[in-house]
């Protein structure tokens, strides 16, 4: 039990060596929907924030209030702790929100950080650190939200411009992203 535990406590995340990743990432076309994005993150989230290692996720959709609001599906990633107050029980922490948004949406109006920095400030369940992502289509960007923080500098962009993971550079910046969330959650 103990060289099993070992072995996956070294494993190394990847996206260029999964292959249902890769294969999700193929199916998302033009005019598919958020739920093709959706697949996507699911596979990118397990792969660096597997259940096995104490993470868990929910999908939750949100479908529009007025013709303005865009329809998008929030992936909530919670890492799982032990409860420092009671040895038996754990807490969870949120540690990823990423935002799937289909294709189409690929406009500046849904890249909006403001409306990406409300729904962190709504989803937090602590004023604390939470990272988070907005994708569209085969595009992300990464932030890192600090709820601490004076109005206006609560949210930062991990990177400069958007990864477009259609390219090996791209697949490679999302996998250095990723490894920094997981370094980077809860520290």
């Amino acid at each position: 039990m103990l060289v099993q535990y070992h072995h996956m406590a070294t494993y190394t995340p990847s996206l260029q060596n999964n292959l249902g990743c890769l294969s999700a990432l193929l199916l998302i076309k033009p005019h598919s929907l958020e739920e093709s994005v959706q697949v996507l993150w699911q596979g990118i989230v397990s792969e660096w924030f597997p259940f096995r290692d104490g993470h868990r996720y929910s999908i939750k959709g949100f479908a529009p209030a007025n013709n303005t609001m865009p329809y998008v599906t929030v992936i909530e990633v919670m890492t799982i702790v032990p409860n420092p107050e009671n040895s038996e029980d754990f807490d969870e922490r949120q540690t990823l929100l990423v935002e799937c948004k289909r294709p189409s949406r690929d406009t500046p109006l849904e890249w909006h950080e403001g409306q990406f920095e409300d729904d962190l400030t709504e989803n937090l369940n602590a004023p604390g650190r939470l990272f988070g992502a907005v994708a569209i289509g085969k595009k992300v960007r990464f932030y890192q939200f600090n709820g601490k923080a004076p109005a206006g500098q609560k949210l930062a962009q991990l990177h400069r411009d958007t990864i477009h993971m259609s390219t090996d550079s791209g697949i490679i910046e999302v996998e250095r992203m990723m490894n920094y969330i997981k370094a980077n959650a809860w520290q």
